[in-house]
């Protein structure tokens, strides 16, 4: 009778196994899209991967300055409604840096606090090395998300294990373990501008994804990239791009891999340092001294609530501090939201639920 049940146990579980596959697989394919590749079976379930806490990533950095909890409860709470587990990477004060700890020949320009801002950053990128992560997803702290984040990255990763953009095909161990492949150092999704290559606007991966953002609620600035790699009418707020990362500026959300940490390292610390961080590694993928792709529309945006409060600067005693708050705060580049659909989730009328429920059983009494 055991052998019975054991047997039959395992007969349902591979029944619904094949089942949840194939109804994955099924759903997964209505995303790809018109550049897309073909191999669906090998790419579907490493792809839900990003469904982990991490999104698929070995880890998921943010950075935030030690003095900004106001933004590190905001990113925790967004973050845990999300499903995504976040580890702080604490700010640096720029006046803290030793001069000897300025890489060589680094902009003498450079202000206190984008010295404090490039050595955050490279503090993350050294904890990618020392922690011998595949991968790590890296962000700032003012920022917001689609509510979805999870399909969308699925979506991602899909496309990209299936990249017709690669100039190898994958290794065994890509096709195994690596959502996102391995083929590039910086993949750029929280930029604020950007522009693609010049000489390869036929490079470029558009695909489905029915979590983008209508034209609306998409900057001027994208719709021109997305219209320079032929995308544009109907396919606005519906089609994403990915595409060899060339111009972005802004380090709201991107992902390294080990590899991409070293030569980030490599050249914005150990060689040099010529400018803001988001616009020196723009030109060193300009450069081509770093490997990258862009995802349009991106996948992170800022967070803005007005006032001061949007800047990381020491308050000015002559300006209010406060503008509009979280709870007049918007961004845009996004369908739903996470920080908007947070507050509905959690919104709760306790008092009002006490009285409708005492309403319902008044009136099954009077119905008796």
């Amino acid at each position: 009778m055991r052998a019975f049940f054991l047997t039959l146990t395992a007969g349902l579980f591979i029944v619904f196994t094949v089942v949840t596959y194939t109804s994955f697989n099924s759903r997964a394919g209505n995303y790809l899209g018109i550049h897309g590749a073909s191999s669906m079976k090998s790419s579907s379930t490493l792809a839900l991967n990003a469904w982990n806490e991490s999104l698929g990533f070995g880890d998921v950095l943010y950075i935030s300055m030690p003095y900004r909890t106001d933004r590190q409860d905001a990113m925790n709470l967004v973050a845990s409604m999300s499903g995504i587990k976040l580890r702080l990477v604490e700010g640096v004060d720029g006046e803290s840096i030793n001069l000897k700890a300025i890489p060589d020949n680094a902009n003498p320009n450079l202000r206190a606090s984008e010295l404090g801002c490039w050595r955050a950053h490279a503090n993350a990128w050294r904890f990618v090395i020392e922690n011998n992560l595949e991968t790590a997803l890296i962000l700032e702290d003012d920022i917001d998300w689609d509510k979805n984040i999870h399909q969308i990255f699925q979506d991602l990763s899909i496309q990209m294990q299936n990249s017709t953009l690669r100039l190898a095909s994958p290794t065994d161990h890509e096709r195994a373990s690596a959502p996102y492949g391995l083929d590039w150092d910086v993949l750029v999704m929280g930029q604020c501008v950007d522009k693609a290559h010049p000489e390869h606007h036929d490079l470029v991966l558009v695909y489905d994804d029915p979590n983008v953002p209508s034209r609306e609620d998409t900057e001027f600035v994208f719709l021109n990239v997305m219209e320079s790699l032929g995308v544009s009418g109907d396919d606005v707020g519906k089609k994403r791009l990915l595409y060899p990362a060339f111009g972005p500026a802004c380090t709201m959300g991107y992902a390294v891999t080990r590899k991409g940490a070293q030569r980030l390292l490599l050249n914005l610390s150990y060689l040099d340092l010529r400018a803001p961080v988001d616009l020196d590694i723009a030109w060193t993928l300009r450069d081509g001294k770093v490997r990258g792709y862009t995802v349009t529309p991106p996948l992170f945006t800022p967070w803005r609530v007005g006032g001061q409060k949007d800047s990381d600067n020491m308050p000015d005693p002559d300006q209010s501090i406060v503008g509009n708050g979280n709870i007049g705060g918007v961004s845009g580049n996004i369908k739903n939201s996470a920080r908007v659909a947070m507050v509905d989730e959690l919104a709760m009328d306790n008092w009002g639920d006490y009285a409708n429920q005492g309403t319902v059983q008044s009136k099954k009494k009077a119905n008796n």
